[in-house]
């Protein structure tokens, strides 16, 4: 870990350099601009399970395809995990999130132009491989610019934004697709309906987050990794400025020196000096490839292991339950409007027989695709919205009340019985009977859930060396994307088959990660900047 030394006119200290410059509100504000990005995340990521019902006439998407769009946006992220990483490390946190947040928005734009399937699922993949794939990056950016003390708190309560976006999403979905708004026709080719419109307005999160981001300076800990000390002291003066409101030139540091002792490499050539960038695309890809060998080397090879496994597990359940949870939802209500008083199991739901949509009749009949069809009737049921509502507000809650007492609990402890209630409540919803008993259960899911995951995010930033934690972070979290690829794969070919394979088969996932992660190392108060 990185340690530095401090020289005041009067004294040297040697002490984390964050917690020198003290909490207050530019931490708060770090925080808040974060959110941003992470509400950016829950719209990308969500949105298409709104759309889905609107979208299936105008894409003509079969069970599969629906399962390979919700799918996009996390393939999309494994492309981009060394990519966003590697700069996170050379380039710097806060540029890779600004860049990859501009080019988010611009391709969720043009996205809600796309006519057919194939190229819309395209640019869904281009949200996936910069949105997607650089949130990770968040996790050292804010770990760093808090101190050791308020550091898994403020990672906890940063899951607290990840939930209003699972909030907001539904109320601007709810608010925008059931308008009859439509520009252009069938007739021409081009239409730009309701549903279109949610889509373009999903990327405005991302514009807001970048507007934000772009006021706050580079983490001062990749700074110090460069050799830029100089820009490391005006960072730490500006944040002692903003926490106390004294001038900048009252800030007691005059100087800041890396005590390389305790950086061997990835950036530090042993002799004290930082180790230049190489030139040659393939010597930079080369050093890519060596520090991704190191993250499956001892030391760090436990570490690796133990992260991904557990990421992998939490992603499969979260977005395996939480990306189908408005199809159960919609099929739900469609259950209860063909059979009123009646009650019924999730699996019985998802087997029920439907009738066949309009757009599917037309196209047996050989009607063409592009005009009299009408896809207006295809939409969400309402209170699909308000369920998911629920599930949003709920993991609200439990993100505050883990973020407030998750180091007087213990990080470990929050994490084994968060993961072990998540994989109960995915095997419980096997038996529940009713939409009631099925969102009761899903809010406690996605809140478990969410404050496991968030807590094990603040520890794995811990078990990784400066030099390495933007790429380290970055290729554990979209590695662990192929659990979330899994879990919409799983849910969209077998719901309609077996529904008991998919459920049982995350909550076991689950459940074996839990026992795995009793092996997480105590690092309670670790310095990392």
């Amino acid at each position: 870990m990185l340690s530095f030394r401090f020289q005041t006119r009067q004294l040297t200290m040697r002490q984390p350099s964050v917690k020198q410059v003290s909490q207050g509100k530019f931490q708060f504000g770090v925080l808040g601009a974060c959110g941003l990005f992470y509400i950016a995340c829950a719209f990308q990521t969500f949105c298409i399970s709104y759309l889905l019902p609107s979208a299936e006439c105008d894409l003509r998407m079969t069970s599969s395809d629906k399962g390979i769009l919700n799918s996009s946006p996390f393939i999309g992220s494994l492309v981009g995990a060394c990519i966003w990483g590697k700069l996170a490390d050379s380039w710097g946190r806060r540029s890779v999130i600004l860049t990859a947040l501009a080019i988010d928005a611009v391709a969720a734009i043009l996205s809600s132009l796309m006519q057919t399937f194939w190229p819309f699922v395209f640019f869904r993949l281009i949200t996936g491989l910069t949105n997607l794939a650089a949130i990770p990056v968040c996790y050292p950016y804010m770990g760093e610019m808090h101190s050791s003390k308020f550091r898994s708190r403020a990672l906890c309560w940063a899951e607290m934004f990840w939930a209003l976006g699972t909030v907001l999403v539904p109320l601007v979905a709810w608010a925008i697709i059931p308008r009859p708004w439509l520009l252009g026709s069938a007739e021409i080719g081009f239409r730009y309906n309701s549903w279109r419109v949610f889509i373009a307005a999903a990327a405005i999160p991302s514009i807001l987050s970048v507007a934000c981001i772009y006021f706050f300076p580079e983490s001062p800990a990749f700074l110090l990794t460069k050799g830029r000390h100089d820009e490391a002291l005006q960072v730490f003066r500006r944040i002692y400025h903003w926490n106390t409101g004294k001038p900048h030139n009252s800030y007691p540091v005059k100087r800041l020196e890396m005590n390389n002792s305790l950086e061997g490499d990835g950036g530090w050539n042993g002799s004290g000096e930082v180790r230049k960038e190489s030139q040659s695309i393939a010597s930079r890809l080369m050093d890519t490839i060596s520090q991704m060998g190191d993250l499956f080397r001892p030391p760090l090879l436990k570490n690796t292991m133990i992260g991904l496994s557990s990421l992998f597990s939490l992603q499969l359940g979260y977005f395996g339950f939480g990306m189908w949870f408005p199809e159960l939802f919609n099929r739900f209500e469609e259950f209860q409007m063909a059979h009123p008083n009646e009650t019924a199991s999730v699996c019985e739901v998802a087997n029920m027989e439907v009738a066949t949509p309009q757009w599917v009749l037309a196209l047996g009949n050989g009607t063409n695709a592009t005009s009299m069809m009408d896809c207006s009737d295809d939409t969400i049921q309402p209170q699909v919205f308000i369920n998911t509502f629920s599930i949003g507000s709920t993991s609200i809650i439990f993100a505050f009340l883990t973020g407030t007492f998750v180091e007087r609990i213990g990080r470990k402890r929050v994490i084994v019985t968060a993961m072990t209630l998540t994989a109960c409540c995915g095997a419980g919803s096997y038996f529940v009977r009713s939409a009631s008993q099925n969102l009761a259960l899903s809010c406690f899911l996605q809140a478990f859930n969410a404050a496991s995951f968030s807590t094990l995010m603040s520890v794995i930033i811990e078990l990784f060396p400066a030099t390495l934690r933007g790429l380290a972070t970055t290729i554990l979290m979209n590695m662990s994307y192929v659990g979330s690829i899994v879990g919409n794969l799983l849910f969209g070919l077998l719901l309609d088959v077996n529904c008991a394979i998919p459920v049982f088969f995350s909550a076991g996932i689950i459940a074996g990660c839990a026992v795995l992660c009793l092996f997480l190392p105590n690092n309670k108060n670790a310095v990392i900047s």
